[in-house]
């Protein structure tokens, strides 16, 4: 019984020691991996939501510690995200103009002869994002080699790359059989950065010294618009998206949608 009583002694010494070494530290840094889903909000009545997208993020995450309680969560992550979109019912079909692998804006595409004419069925959208978090970290004390934690904050991201898959049909001629528009360039569709208001929450093991295994699972709240407002003023049409009336004019509009996310992140921290 002794035996046994010293064991569990030691080990509670050790893993109080461990969970201290981690409590001083006043800069953690590390590794994060991350994964998740995302949905648009439409706003535009042209455009849909096309189920769920998906969210991949690698990068370097640091916590400045305040206290043993507050701490500030930031750091460099790379956002793969992909969006999915379809022309809703009531646009009554959505076209672009193309050449190569470029969408053209409109204004450019009916002065080139050499464009063709495109009727979007589904868009499956590609980007890459430079984010910045900056998270406040709310935490309890250890429990053993165990504590928990909720933060609050922003994702603020940067546009790196955006490219496109569009199915559809060719000169909006649907007996030719469906086509794919695949690693399209859509100039200037996305706007260039987004941010999100967010809230997460997880645990914390510190399993070695001062090295911890960190879970948390959040939700991000997107605050700024997706796509780049642009000109669709007739004779100033920037943009390529467009519908067409019933006199058959085509009529420029806005693809718009903001973003919400659901992700899992996992990160070890030194």
């Amino acid at each position: 019984m002794k035996k046994y009583l010293f064991t569990i002694a030691i080990i509670g010494f050790f893993s109080t020691l461990n969970a201290q070494e981690a409590a001083d530290k006043k800069v953690q840094a590390g590794l994060v991996l991350g994964s998740g889903v995302n949905f648009q909000k439409m706003q535009t009545k042209n455009m849909d939501a096309n189920g769920l997208g998906w969210d991949w993020t690698v990068g370097m995450n640091t916590v400045f510690n305040f206290s043993e309680t507050i701490g500030l969560n930031t750091g460099i992550e790379f956002d793969f995200n992909s969006l999915k979109y379809a022309p809703s019912v009531e646009s009554g079909g959505v076209y672009y103009l193309y050449k190569d692998l470029d969408i053209l804006e409109y204004r450019d595409g009916i002065q080139d002869a050499s464009a063709q004419l495109f009727q979007l069925k589904e868009r499956f959208q590609k980007s890459v994002y430079l984010t910045i978090p900056t998270m406040l970290t709310f935490r309890t004390g250890f429990f053993g080699y165990w504590r928990y934690f909720g933060r609050f904050g922003l994702r603020n991201s940067f546009l790196l790359t955006s490219k496109v898959d569009d199915e559809g049909f060719v000169n909006g001629d649907e007996t030719a059989g469906l086509r794919l528009n695949e690693g399209f360039t859509s100039k200037n569709d996305l706007f260039f950065f987004k941010s999100a208001v967010g809230i997460s929450a997880g645990a914390e093991w510190n399993f070695s010294g001062s090295t911890s295994l960190i879970a948390e699972l959040g939700y991000y709240y997107g605050i700024t618009p997706l796509h780049t407002q642009k000109n669709t003023d007739a004779g100033k049409e920037k943009n390529s998206l467009y519908t067409i009336d019933d006199t058959f004019t085509p009529v420029m509009f806005n693809n718009k949608s903001t973003q919400n996310q659901i992700m899992l992140k996992v990160s070890i921290l030194f």
